[in-house]
């Protein structure tokens, strides 16, 4: 891969507000990164090159991608965007931080799974694919590479619905022993159909139960080209008859004898894991309640001086403003005073604004100071200075106050927000007051985090070499016509109406974590 593509990469993934943290996988169809968003959430970012691939069709994945995202469910992947550019097509989706179950199988080497965990983790792949299947989506690919496990350890399922499209291009990418070993007798007669799945999910559940089987690639390949003749595999007697029945059932030759996921949920010996499984999984419940008490805890301590700190932000801000246009007004009488003797440049200090949420850089620029005949322009800048000081010292404290104030409420808050979007996902959490809290609070932290950068690199200005253009911008926003960071020319208003703009963002901070607070009280029902 060469630098450049890399650089351009990159730069896609950050106009979308995602930072590669690194890569995956690849493979024929792309490659896969794990990146983070400003709110340090992380996602899996899969990249497919479709400008060298004839057999890609964009619209039909976009089409598919389209349905998916409207998919939610507490066992699917959650698919949050899709964007493309220069050729290259991306999807967004959540990270399983537990790995696939392909790699856990791997782990387990010999070791047979208890029939427990395989029944849990088959009927959250089963409830899953019910959803999909109500929705009129097919799965299409399933195997252990796309079963994911989230770090709390229940599945997601993934990389679905668009891999009809891929699989024209993906046909003999995979050796025999992968996608292959799952696919069932009516795909290869393109009459794929729910009970396709149900085929696929059945060779999972044997291979779950017959670790030793699947971890054989002669072995497999012979039990799974017997099975299209309609030879059923042997599953070990730890199991019970009721599991080795199920798994013959799925492996029915014709599609019409498998059961539907409808039927395997409703199978008597499952009844329990059903019960259990549909319910929020109990890890997700155990830590709900002391994600809220942590984050009012820290609300209880540190929102009053965190509010005060954003008022202080403004007081400070007009504080600026005013030594700034008291000082500009004052070099502009200097400088016409002064003409005649000539101007001297002192000393340079300043401020190179970016965009909002990066740093403000110390940069230098002239000073102009009367000399001679310019005492009145040389006095200001005496008081000026003296006043300048004082405000540093306001600044930095400014500084360290917001940061003890807002970091406990933002961990806290960051944390709870992460949670609920997980429970979210499940059809009988139904307090909708803690969706609402998980899409709102979404970009709080962003703007505490940039309001943060910018208060660490700003340094106090006490003038600048362009007098009357100051002189003109300040009497403009001063009259309410300039609140734009990008429509001042000065770097020193720049500064100030960046500030403003950040003591807006952070009003907003302070109303979105009262209503969270608020939503809390009254357990999710606002």
């Amino acid at each position: 891969m060469s630098d450049s593509r890399a650089a351009e990469r990159a730069e896609v993934l950050k106009k979308h507000e995602f930072t590669i943290t690194e890569e995956l996988r690849r493979g024929i169809s792309g490659r896969v990164f794990l990146v983070k968003n400003p709110d340090e959430d992380y996602f899996v970012v899969k990249e497919i090159n479709y400008r060298d691939n004839v057999n890609f069709k964009l619209d039909a994945v976009k089409n598919e991608i389209n349905i998916l995202k409207n998919l939610q469910h507490g066992y699917i992947v959650c698919y949050e965007d899709s964007f493309e550019e220069s050729g290259y097509f991306y999807i967004v989706s959540d990270y399983c931080a537990g790995g696939d179950l392909h790699k856990k199988m791997k782990t387990q080497e010999n070791t047979p799974f208890e029939e427990e965990q395989i029944i849990d983790w088959f009927v959250q792949i089963c409830l899953a694919l019910q959803y999909l299947h109500k929705n009129s989506v097919l799965h299409r690919d399933i195997k252990p590479q796309n079963v994911f496990l989230t770090e709390e350890g229940y599945i997601n399922l993934g990389d679905f619905g668009c891999s009809r499209v891929l699989q024209r291009a993906d046909k003999y990418a995979t050796s025999v022993v992968g996608t292959e070993l799952y696919v069932s007798p009516e795909i290869r007669e393109n009459r794929h159909n729910s009970k396709s799945d149900i085929w696929s999910l059945g060779w999972l559940l044997h291979d779950l139960c017959m670790l030793n089987v699947w971890s054989n690639s002669i072995k497999r390949l012979c039990l799974y080209a017997k099975s299209l003749e309609g030879t059923k595999p042997t599953i070990s007697n730890i199991y019970s008859e009721d599991l080795k029945e199920l798994i013959r059932q799925m492996l029915s030759r014709d599609p019409h004898e498998r059961p539907s996921a409808d039927e395997i949920l409703d199978k008597p010996f499952l009844e329990d894991a059903v019960e259990r499984n549909r319910r929020i999984p109990e890890v997700l419940q155990r830590r709900l309640l002391p994600s809220i008490d942590n984050f009012n805890k820290a609300y209880s301590e540190h929102y009053t001086d965190f509010e005060t700190a954003v008022n202080e932000w403004k007081t400070a801000t007009d504080s600026l403003e005013e030594i700034h246009r008291k000082c500009t007004v004052g070099r502009l009488s200097g400088s016409v005073i002064g003409a005649a003797g000539g101007i001297t440049a002192l000393v340079g200090v300043g401020l190179s604004l970016f965009t909002f949420g990066a740093s403000l850089i110390v940069a230098g620029v002239g000073i102009s100071v009367g000399v001679g005949r310019g005492v009145t322009s040389a006095a200001s800048d005496i008081i000026n200075n003296v006043k300048q000081n004082a405000l540093r010292q306001s600044f930095e404290k400014l500084q360290q106050d917001y940061k003890n104030a807002s970091e406990p409420i933002l961990q806290s808050l960051r944390a709870l927000r992460k949670l609920l979007r997980k429970l979210t996902r499940f059809s009988d959490f139904q307090l909708q007051g803690f969706g609402r809290i998980a899409v709102q609070s979404a970009g709080v932290g962003p703007a505490v985090t940039a309001a943060s950068i910018l208060l660490s690199g700003l340094l106090i200005i006490s003038d600048i070499a362009y007098i009357v253009k100051d002189s003109i911008e300040i009497h403009q926003m001063r009259q309410g016509r300039v609140d734009d960071p990008e429509k001042v020319q000065s770097p020193v208003l720049k500064a100030i109406a960046q500030m403003r703009k950040t003591h807006t963002e952070l009003c907003h901070v302070l109303t979105v974590i009262q209503e969270t607070r608020n939503a809390l009280a009254n357990g999710g029902r606002n």
